[in-house]
């Protein structure tokens, strides 16, 4: 009976001792315990050239609008981080689209001697505007060093880029699981 004892008792302990190892160690192929808290943050959203490009657009609607500038006769009114409304605003009681200038990105802008002044994408960008109906760029500056397109929201995890996707167009907010980057604000 003493050897059957011990060997009932050698089994129930080497089955407590690997339940105990699954216990503290879930991941047994990577020997780390796995963490399975998810995290508010943005995963990027890639484009196609056709999006990353500055452009001269029909109007559209409205939808999210960020910073007003008046310049001449035109109202210039900003869709975040899309681009920039232009109206003829001669009679400011019945504005008239004039187009959507293409600007990924974008939050701010200035005129000055004809140039406008706006952030593209990570840059600085002055383009020569011709009345609306055409842009010519005239020069770009990046900033903050970023070079993967439209920058994630500060003070968020974010899903790393991966440059070989193309340029980011848009971040969407999302649950994420372990995210491997952080916006510092």
């Amino acid at each position: 009976m003493g050897k059957k004892y011990s060997l009932l008792t050698l089994n129930f302990v080497t089955i407590c001792l690997t339940g105990c190892y699954y216990l503290e160690q879930p991941d047994s192929y990577t020997n780390r315990i796995v963490d399975t808290t998810r995290v508010d943050g943005y995963i990027p959203v890639y484009g196609t050239s056709e999006y990353q490009d500055i452009a001269v657009k029909e109007s559209r609607p409205v939808v999210d609008p960020g910073k007003i500038y008046v310049y001449g006769k035109y109202l210039l009114v900003n869709e975040k981080k899309k681009g920039i409304h232009v109206f003829d605003n001669s009679n400011p009681g019945e504005p008239v689209g004039v187009g959507f200038l293409q600007l990924l990105g974008n939050t701010d802008m200035a005129i000055k001697d004809g140039l406008l002044y706006a952030d593209y994408m990570g840059n600085l960008v002055a383009l020569t505007i011709n009345d609306f109906k055409s842009i010519e760029e005239n020069g770009r500056l990046p900033l903050r060093n970023w070079n993967y397109g439209l920058p994630p929201p500060p003070g968020f995890h974010f899903e790393c880029i991966d440059p070989g996707k193309g340029l980011v167009v848009s971040w969407k907010k999302e649950k994420l699981l372990n995210p491997g980057c952080y916006a510092i604000q």
